[in-house]
C-alpha cells in the first residue's frame, strides 16, 4: 500500500519536476561555463537533471499543471524562456569583453592571427581568447556560477511555475545589461585605442619631417610594443572593471523576475 502511494506521488510530482528541469536547462543553454559547447550534450543533460533534483525540494508546490498537451507545451516554453533569458543576460558581459579585445587586436595588427574559440566555436583573435580565459577565471574565483544558480532558485519564489508573463521591464533590463556590457568593452579597449591614436599622430608628424623613413615598417612594431605595455599595465584595472560589471549584472539578474 505504501508503495502504491509513493508511486502515485511520483506521478503527481512528475509534471512539476519537468517544468523545473526545463527552467534549469534553459539557464544551462547560454550561461557562461555551464553552457560551453566543450561540455557534451549528455553531460549537460545529466547536470541539468542533477541540479533540478537538488532544486526541486525548494520549489513551491502550488503550480497548477495544465491537463492538455498544448498547455503543458506552453508552460515548458515559458519556463525555458526564463532560464535562457538569465543565461543570455550574463553571457553578454563576456561578449562585451570580446568586442573590446577584438578592437584592440585590429588596431595592433594582430587580427590576422585567428584561432577557434572553444566555447563558441567561432574564429577570434589571440588577445580576445586571452581576455575570455582571464574573465572566466575571475568568474569562477568569484563563484559567479553559484550566485547565478542561487538567482535561479530565487526565481521559483518570485515567479512560481506556470505564472511567467513577459513584459517590457525585462526587455528594459536586457537593454541595460547589453549597454553596460559593450561599455565595458569600450572601457577595456579605450586606453590602448587612445595610445595607438596618439602614436599614429606622432608618426604622421615624423613622416612629414623625415620622408625617407618608412612609417609602415617602423609603425607596426611600435604599435605592438606600445599596446602590449599598456595592456599589461591596465590588466589589474580590467579585472576590477569586470568584477564590478559582474556584480552589477548578477544583481540585475536577481531582480529581473521580481
Amino acid at each position: 500500500m505504501n508503495l502504491l502511494v509513493l508511486i502515485q506521488k511520483i506521478f503527481e510530482q512528475a509534471p512539476i519536476f519537468v517544468l523545473v528541469f526545463f527552467r534549469v536547462a534553459g539557464l544551462m543553454t547560454l550561461a557562461p561555463l555551464l553552457g560551453s559547447v566543450i561540455i557534451p550534450v549528455k553531460i549537460k543533460i545529466l547536470l541539468a537533471l542533477t541540479l533540478s533534483a537538488m532544486v526541486f525540494p525548494l520549489v513551491p508546490q502550488s503550480a497548477v499543471v495544465p491537463s492538455s498537451w498544448a498547455g503543458l507545451a506552453f508552460g515548458v516554453a515559458s519556463e525555458m524562456l526564463i532560464g535562457i533569458t538569465m543565461g543570455f543576460a550574463l553571457s553578454m558581459l563576456f561578449d562585451g569583453i570580446q568586442v573590446g579585445a577584438i578592437l584592440v587586436s585590429q588596431q595592433m595588427g594582430l587580427s590576422l592571427a585567428q584561432l577557434i574559440d572553444p566555447n563558441s566555436l567561432i574564429s577570434t583573435t589571440v588577445l580576445s581568447q586571452l581576455y575570455v580565459l582571464l574573465t572566466t577565471l575571475i568568474y569562477v574565483l568569484l563563484n559567479g556560477h553559484l550566485v547565478l544558480i542561487n538567482a535561479l532558485i530565487n526565481t521559483f519564489h518570485s515567479v512560481p511555475l506556470m505564472s511567467f508573463t513577459p513584459d517590457l521591464n525585462i526587455l528594459d533590463l536586457l537593454v541595460k545589461i547589453l549597454t553596460g556590457a559593450f561599455m565595458l568593452g569600450i572601457r577595456v579597449a579605450g586606453p590602448v585605442l587612445i595610445a595607438i591614436f596618439l602614436a599614429d599622430l606622432a608618426m604622421g608628424f615624423i613622416s612629414r619631417t623625415m620622408p625617407q623613413l618608412n612609417i609602415l615598417a617602423a609603425g607596426f612594431p611600435i604599435r605592438i610594443c606600445l599596446s602590449l605595455s599598456i595592456l599589461i599595465a591596465s590588466l589589474g584595472t580590467v579585472c576590477v572593471l569586470f568584477q564590478d560589471s559582474l556584480d552589477m549584472i548578477l544583481r540585475t539578474i536577481g531582480k529581473m523576475f521580481i
